[in-house]
């Protein structure tokens, strides 16, 4: 009895000994959750209903989107003036839609920007619906659905596939390329019981088709060449769909142009439609323009080509390995970097380069100068549509009326009259071609400004002023003068259609040469300080391309074998030790003054309207201890830290630029889950050339971040599609500086103007996936920076007047841009008069210092793991250097100067009342 009683007792103890572990478990669960970490909120939030006032921004986001795509599609090619298709709600006209991508498009792609699309208006619901008016051939639609779920070719009814989400991680191989219907199955007479053809059918129930291809894309993605061609199964498609109808019209579902070489091939192309990514309600836009409701009004953002290795920048993109793949293994990695295995680089290796050899001829820059400068260069060979070129159903007429050049403002008159039966939108493009000596390499062709027109009205004349300063033609000598240089002589203006074709110009002569330099000129108008040389140490190998074409150069070649092994300069530079004080001069008189209590506490709402050049500003950031800033400084992922005593506020900074998300892995971080619509892809609104419209989209995303409380936004990305290749580009905006900048500017003014805190990324010079996160070493010409890949970030500045800043993860020269002094401090700050903060991309890599971020104008890093790890992340760095007596003042200067930055871009959001 009494050994029962003990064996009892046992259990007892056991089961009170697991109850108690259950119970620890769980609280320890509960306290990761939602005290170290504030995931257990994110899900919850997932389960929580949206608010009304969420719902109305999401209701008004969905029209701003179809607003976007209505303005930014573009109608490309309409032979025989296929399109418009007539149609309407009582006798609605027949379409057979061809393509996987038909079925399930790609609405957005992967990486920080991805976004949860099942809610986005299905191709074959929008043609059916309301904007369509179609009727589509449900056979085809059940031959696409049943090979996409089975992978087996059958016309048995089934249902539609949920719309796929490209991944926020890993990129799945599917999402860039859908396997297409074997081309067999067109010719297959067992699918219909009376032994004729699936194309015999679809013509029996239409005589015209609608071929859909597309092309996904995300972060670290790279496109091989034969990506953006036409593949094996889609050639087969159209050689079926092609040799059976002869009204067929192609969607392109792709914000990587593509080689469009194939369409000289099938004369019964007709129509070409390019839609991007649509986002939300995009493909309602489409259904509209193909029935003539919308007139499309959209022109390229980029020159689209019969041969992507055309473009000299190709050659210097990635090694081309035999089979016509990029060798992503070499990726231009210097033979003497030393091999490293950590998971914290992206691959085995570090030390990989990329030279920017074409220099300024980047895009149509080179194609139209080629065409202008070499008599043997056969241009039509090479370019398929020209950047600017898009179509409309109507046609219009259009002339310089007069130019006017006073006080250094060029004011050119335009009339445009719309000749044709259908009222439309037009684009008024204006380029410039100016004197060359050789001194300095230009373009002949140069966007110098644009407008979108009115709705005109059929037989209506609009007029129009379009503005530019002349110092905005001004190109930039590194060689001599080291600034901008606007050399005297003839400057051409002209109006165009597209960047090839002339519609009308006028002249402007300069006397003399101007030189903005303060030995000189002064400094341009819009600049703080003037511009002078900054990156000498990026100029690399030189040998960059000009006028006289030389077929040996590397912009022809790409990289020789000596640029394969890394001069001493860079071995050095993949490593960085903090500089002494003793090594800065620094004394005790240098360190500022924190962790004061005043008698009168500021608080941060004190500082809302208080300029940052005031002294109140050093008064307010006194208040805080070194602890503080060093936690506010080294913990910047997706959030930015609160001081509830000062009244700082706990800031939540979710991913774009196509949407504003709380993505799974920044939702568990921000504790939030409120996920906004997908926009259509910038691309697209940099194709309405139509400035209004980048606004429309920046106040729209920032209504739908003040609903769920968000006061910023990591976006809007705006590096430059050099070439076609990158796997990014579908979050930039175009391979044109100018337009890139409007863009851009105007997004951010739309969300800065509404109280959002606007990250431009990625600062800079981040066009290729490729190794960027192994030590990239980016080599470019200064004036090929200056004048293409840097002006959307400095137009942002200057005209959106953004608060905030992402660096990127490459080295401009032998500088990590994170840590670049010259970038960050003597362009951003100096020149530009940028006033917020810098934070890091996704700090998860060695070399990324956040050290040598705050010592070079750097203010916040993105510690992804420092929310999982609890603790204050890299700002544990940074205040171990800001303890150590070697680096005490330097540390301390420099985390003082990034609170201050910090604090400033939050008191300007609407979350500090």
């Amino acid at each position: 009895m009494e050994d029962a009683k003990k064996k009892m007792s046992r259990g007892k103890r056991i089961g009170l000994i697991a109850g108690a572990a259950a119970i620890l478990l769980v609280a320890a669960i509960l306290v990761y959750a939602f005290v170290i970490t504030k995931s257990g909120y994110w899900f919850i939030a997932q389960f929580t209903p949206d608010t009304p006032e969420q719902q109305l921004s999401f209701a008004s986001a969905s029209d701003t989107a179809r607003t976007i795509a209505d303005e930014g599609f573009v109608l490309m090619q309409n032979n025989d003036s296929l399109l418009p298709l007539e149609t309407s709600p009582d006798n609605k006209t027949k379409l057979n839609l061809f393509g996987m991508r038909s079925i399930s498009m790609v609405y957005n792609a992967g990486g920080s920007s991805s976004s949860n699309v099942d809610s986005c208006v299905k191709l074959e619901d929008a043609l059916r619906g309301e904007y369509g008016n179609f009727e589509v051939n449900p056979d085809l639609l059940y031959l696409n659905y049943n090979f996409y779920k089975t992978g087996k070719v059958s016309i048995q009814e089934t249902s539609a596939p949920a719309n796929k989400s490209a991944s926020e991680f890993i990129e799945d191989a599917t999402n860039k390329i859908l396997p297409e219907v074997p081309g067999t199955a067109y010719s297959d007479t067992a699918l219909y019981s009376d032994g004729r053809t699936l194309l015999d059918h679809a013509y029996d129930y239409s005589d015209i088709a609608m071929v859909v291809v597309g092309r996904g894309g995300g972060e670290m993605v790279d496109f091989n060449v034969s990506e953006l061609q036409l593949l094996p199964e889609e050639r087969d498609m159209l050689d079926a769909v092609c040799a059976r109808f002869e009204k067929v019209i192609l969607i392109i579902n792709s914000a990587n142009a593509l080689e469009m070489d194939f369409l000289k091939d099938y004369p019964s192309i007709k129509s070409v439609v390019w839609i991007g990514y649509p986002g939300q309600t995009g493909v309602e836009s489409l259904a509209r323009i193909l029935n003539g409701t919308v007139n499309p009004s959209g022109h390229l953002a980029d020159t689209w080509l019969n041969d992507n290795l055309t473009s000299p920048a190709a050659r210097n993109y990635l090694p081309l390995a035999d089979d016509g793949t990029w060798d992503k293994a070499d990726a231009f990695h210097y033979t003497n970097a030393p091999a490293q295995f950590d998971y914290r680089v992206q691959g085995d290796t570090v030390g990989h380069f990329v030279q920017y050899s074409e220099g300024v001829y980047v895009g149509y820059k080179y194609f139209e100068t080629r065409h202008d400068t070499d008599p043997d260069y056969d241009y039509s060979a090479d370019v398929a549509f020209p950047f600017g070129h898009g179509l409309s159903y109507t046609t219009f007429e259009k002339d310089i009326m007069a130019m006017n050049v006073e006080n250094g403002v060029v004011t050119v008159r335009v009339e445009v009259t719309n000749t044709g039966d259908r009222a439309g939108k037009d684009v008024l493009q204006l380029y410039f071609n100016p004197p060359y000596t050789g001194a300095v390499e230009k373009s002949t062709v140069n966007l110098v400004a644009f407008k979108k027109t009115n709705l005109i009205e059929p037989g209506q004349t609009e007029r129009y002023s379009i503005e530019f300063n002349l110092e905005d033609m001004a190109c930039y000598d590194a060689a001599v003068n080291k600034s901008y240089l606007l050399e005297k002589g003839d400057y051409i203006i002209s109006l165009r259609s597209d960047s090839h074709t002339v519609v009308d110009s006028e002249t402007y002569t300069l006397d003399r040469d101007i030189i903005y330099s303060d030995e000189h000129d002064g400094k341009r108008s819009t600049d703080l300080e003037t511009a002078t040389n900054l990156f000498d140490d990026a100029y690399g190998a030189g040998d960059y391309l000009t006028r006289e074409w030389n077929a040996e150069a590397r912009a022809f070649t790409g990289p020789r074998e000596e640029d394969y092994t890394a001069p001493q300069a860079v071995l050095d530079a993949l490593t960085w030790t903090a500089p002494t004080d003793a090594e800065l001069g620094l004394t005790e008189a240098d360190l500022p003054v924190y962790g004061q209590t005043l008698s009168d506490a500021i608080m941060l709402s004190d500082m809302k309207d208080v300029p940052k050049s005031d002294p109140k500003w050093d008064a307010f950031i006194s208040q805080l201890t070194l602890e503080e800033m060093a936690s506010l400084s080294g913990n910047g992922a997706w959030q930015i830290n609160n001081i509830d005593r000062l009244g700082v506020p706990r800031t939540l900074t979710p991913d774009g630029s196509t949407t504003v998300t709380a993505s799974m892995y920044a939702g568990a971080i921000m504790g939030e889950a409120g996920c906004g619509i997908t926009y259509p892809t910038p691309v697209v609104t940099a194709s309405s050339w139509n400035s209004d419209i980048a606004y429309l989209m920046g106040t729209s995303a920032a209504n739908e971040a003040v609903s769920y409380g968000y006061a910023g936004w990591y976006a809007p990305s705006m590096n430059t599609h050099r070439v076609p290749f990158n796997g990014r580009n579908f979050e930039y905006y175009s391979e044109d500086g100018v337009l890139s900048a409007s863009a851009a500017a105007n997004v951010v003014k739309g969300a800065t103007d509404n109280g959002i805190m606007c990250f431009m990324k990625h600062f800079a010079i981040n066009d290729r996936e490729t190794g960027c996160r192994s030590q990239l070493f980016t080599w470019a010409s200064e004036q090929a920076m200056r004048e293409i890949y840097l002006r959307p970030f400095e137009a942002a500045v200057k005209e959106g007047g953004t608060l905030a800043a992402m660096s990127s993860f490459n080295y401009i020269g032998t500088t990590w841009a994170g840590g670049s002094s010259a970038l960050l401090k003597d362009l951003l700050r100096g020149e530009w008069g940028f006033e917020g903060l810098v934070i890091t991309d996704a700090n998860l890599y060695g070399y990324m210092n956040p050290v040598q971020m705050i010592y070079n104008g750097g203010d916040l890093s993105l510690d992804v793991m420092a929310a999982w790890a609890g603790g204050i992340g890299h700002g544990t760095n940074i205040l171990e250097a800001a303890q150590n007596p070697d680096t005490r003042i330097g540390a301390t200067r420099s985390v003082y100067e990034a609170a201050k930055n910090i604090l400033f871009a939050v008191s300007r959001t609407w979350a500090v009342k």
